[in-house]
């Protein structure tokens, strides 16, 4: 099988109550049309009383729909949250609260073939369901793949992790430091992964918002009994394109800020005004996993420089964070070493459930002295693979104050999940 052209997805595609409208009369016209169309195959004959020697007439039978295929995977996740949070992420430094739907997602994945898989992601957002990522997936041999589409690239371990999963309700806020290097909106990717005996790799090119990149990440792995892993590694990646004007802000571990009218983010780099800015974008990050029964420490370091046009100073930023998690119940966390990354705890058959507790901090250095800090605290409850209640608490601190000159902050995040 050869694939010839693979149309890139450019756009974010909305499927409103007008278009599902004339969907749905479409629909209805295409049945009438067959029924109708049907009808008109059978011969017209005059009606006569059945005899012996006629046979009943045959009952009218549509056409046979086609089978389901039968590799066709359904599955989707909910996550809802309320976060109230104060000081230095609001702009008046008085407390302000969100709740709202931090991912709400329906996923179809399809095995058309031994080695090819098709799979698409619709996440609702502003009344509207939008196509978060879709991609053709073709097993070239055992542990090696490529994958085109919408795909996302990965930077980082935190950030390879599944978002279902993450100790902390949010990634770390190192992240916030490259916030498009790791994402799939509007744009189109290719990417292989390899995987073998205590290694995993995946590079890919990316073109998106007016830009392009190169992204890799290598990582080697010893696993020992008992959950024992040991996890090293690195991410880079290189983009160029438009000229951006090189603002970067942080939400200080509080999602909700962005959320609230009243919340703000903090800069570590202000913006510059165009034709000025920069073209040129490096980001690299390392880092490591440590894994005992049921203790995991995360650590991880990232690194961005911005290339200014015409020769001007370039931008670096970095932040690094470290945590630590503890599952009292014993149990480890799941480690999938094809992909280089942690998943829920072990012990979905235990009666009550798991626990997991953690604490994490979080640096970043943005340019200028435009520091900040961001503590976590938290727990979570994994009552089996479906259901998640986790509660954070975020305590932060940053030198971009806000309108009344608060420099320090905190918040409290609930969030309920479901996974099916």
């Amino acid at each position: 099988m050869n694939i010839t052209h693979i149309t890139p997805i450019t756009r974010v595609t909305r499927i409103t109550p007008a278009w599902r409208r004339r969907g749905t009369a479409l629909l209805l016209g295409l049945a009438a049309a067959a029924l109708h169309s049907t009808a008109q195959a059978q011969p017209t004959r005059a009606a006569r009383p059945a005899t012996a020697s006629t046979p009943p007439a045959a009952p009218l039978r549509l056409p046979d729909l086609p089978e389901l295929p039968k590799a066709l995977d359904i599955g989707g996740r909910l996550q809802l949250d309320s976060t109230r949070f104060g000081g230095v992420t609001t702009r008046d430094g008085r407390s302000a609260s969100a709740s709202y739907a931090r991912r709400a997602e329906l996923s179809v994945g399809w095995a058309i073939a031994d080695d090819w898989q098709l799979s698409a992601t619709v996440g609702y957002e502003d009344e509207a369901w939008l196509l978060d990522s879709a991609a053709l997936r073709w097993r070239w041999r055992d542990g090696l793949s490529l994958r085109a589409g919408r795909i996302d690239p990965d930077v980082g371990l935190d950030n390879a992790n599944s978002s279902s999963w993450t100790a902390a309700i949010e990634r770390s806020a190192i992240f916030d430091l490259a916030p498009g290097v790791a994402d799939s909106e509007e744009g189109f990717g290719l990417r292989a992964d390899a995987h073998g005996p205590g290694w995993h790799a995946s590079a890919g090119v990316y073109d998106k918002r007016s830009r392009q990149a190169v992204v890799g990440r290598a990582v080697w792995m010893h696993t020992w009994g008992g959950g024992g892993v040991l996890q090293l590694g690195g991410s880079a990646a290189l983009a160029s394109g438009d000229t951006d004007n090189g603002r970067v802000r942080t939400r200080l571990g509080l999602r909700g800020v962005t959320e609230d009218p009243a919340g703000r983010r903090s800069d570590l780099a202000p913006s510059v005004a165009l034709p000025r800015g920069y073209d040129g974008d490096t980001v690299t990050a390392l880092e490591l996993a440590l894994q005992q029964g049921p203790w995991l420490l995360q650590a991880e370091w990232l690194g961005r420089r911005l290339d200014a046009v015409g020769g001007a100073p370039a931008r670096r930023l970095s932040g690094h964070s470290v945590q630590l998690a503890w599952s009292p119940d014993g149990q480890a966390r799941r480690h999938d070493e094809r992909a280089a990354r942690f998943g829920r705890p072990e012990g979905d058959g235990r009666r009550f459930g798991r626990w997991e507790l953690f604490v994490r901090l979080d640096t970043l250095e943005g340019v200028d002295g435009l520091d900040a800090q961001v503590q976590t605290l938290g727990a979570s409850w994994f009552l089996d693979r479906h259901w998640r209640v986790s509660a954070n608490v975020v305590n932060n601190r940053s030198a971009d104050p806000n309108a009344v000159g608060d420099r320090k902050g905190s918040g409290f995040v609930l969030r309920g999940q479901a996974v099916f």
